[in-house]
């Protein structure tokens, strides 16, 4: 007789938490460094990666003014 494991799938109502901080919550705790694609370590979109128009309009201004 063979065994096999029965693959699963995650429930709906499952939240994956923060893996530094080990919690179940929905929501991020900001602690980990997004890479470069703006994923956590948890390999969701990390909010605190996202900026809006504004941020980034104000990065561009102090990078021209630098290179002047």
């Amino acid at each position: 007789m063979k065994t096999t494991k029965n693959a699963t799938q995650l429930k709906r109502h499952t939240y994956l938490g923060c893996p530094l901080t080990r919690n179940r919550t929905a929501w991020c705790f900001r602690l980990c460094a997004p890479d470069s694609d703006g994923n956590g370590r948890c390999g969701r979109i990390a909010p605190h990666a996202l900026k809006s128009r504004i941020q980034e309009c104000i990065e561009r201004f102090n990078k021209r003014r630098e290179q002047e």
